[in-house]
């Protein structure tokens, strides 16, 4: 009988020693598996906690984008409003010197250098139109044409000059004050060095 005693002691304790090893199977197993889904799930975390801040940041770079834009955009329209003040502010100085200006012999000597020119570049009958101020020169004007030509009074011209008008050859020669000033605005513009530029 002892001998079935020890066959039994030895059955169970192959038994609990299987058992055991099973346990600690299960066990190691049981702790992979929870190594395995805490690192899962951290690293889920991990992953919704970068794409958190990617869209965080994301928002933060377009607000901060919008109020630099914004805050340009802004400062671009003071500067465009400040340079059209400047420009015009001198083209009125010019202007109120221009008309000072006709009030002198040096422009009514320049008047007359200018009827000269066109009566030389126009052939023909030709009509010369002048302000409304300028019908008081009417004889140094038709003087200075050297020929016949007719003189008319132009509601278009403000400051003073003379415009030449041949029908004949259908030409046109502006040396008025009006429009020696208007294209000085582009030549002012260009190199006054009142640009706005992108840096």
């Amino acid at each position: 009988m002892p001998d079935t005693v020890s066959k039994t002691d030895n059955f169970l304790k192959a038994i609990e020693k299987y058992a055991e090893e099973q346990r600690n199977q299960i066990q190691s197993e049981a702790e992979t598996f929870k190594e395995r889904e805490l690192n899962k799930a951290e690293e889920e975390g991990l992953r919704e906690a970068y794409a958190l801040l990617q869209r965080k940041m994301a928002r933060i770079n377009n607000e901060i984008s919008t109020a630099l834009s914004k805050a340009e955009g802004e400062s671009k329209k003071k500067l465009y409003k400040r340079r059209r003040e400047i420009h015009d502010e001198v083209f009125k100085k010019a202007e109120a010197k221009l008309l000072d200006y006709i009030k002198t012999d040096k422009y009514i000597h320049s008047l007359e250098n200018s009827v000269r020119l066109i009566s030389e570049k126009l052939d023909g009958e030709v009509v010369l139109y002048v302000s409304k101020n300028d019908m008081k020169n009417a004889d140094k004007i038709k003087k200075a044409f050297g020929r016949a030509c007719n003189l008319s009074e132009s509601k278009e011209i403000k400051l003073g000059g003379v415009m030449g008008y041949s029908a004949e050859k259908g030409i046109i020669i502006d040396e008025t004050l009006d429009t020696k000033l208007s294209q000085q605005h582009e030549w002012f513009t260009a190199n006054s060095g009142l640009m706005v530029t992108e840096n």
